[in-house]
């Protein structure tokens, strides 16, 4: 596995676990601070691999899927 699907790899697990934080804070009506600091500090990483991600791409920001995927 090359670095940029070890990258894609990664977000996928990521988004997963932001899906299962998010899942337990809906369950819990919105009331849990620390699974809402789990989702900001996950989203964190999430940014930062996706930033990594397109300078692996050479910092294209399209990927043909028809989304910008261009964060600032």
């Amino acid at each position: 596995m090359n670095e940029q699907e070890q990258l894609m790899d990664n977000l996928l697990n990521v988004d997963l676990e932001i899906i299962d934080v998010v899942r337990e804070l809906q369950q819990g009506n919105w009331e849990s601070d620390s699974h809402k600091q789990q989702v900001g500090d996950l989203l964190k990483i999430r940014d930062e691999m996706v930033q990594k991600l397109m300078a692996a791409n050479g910092g294209e920001h399209q990927c043909d899927c028809g989304h910008d995927h261009h964060h600032e």
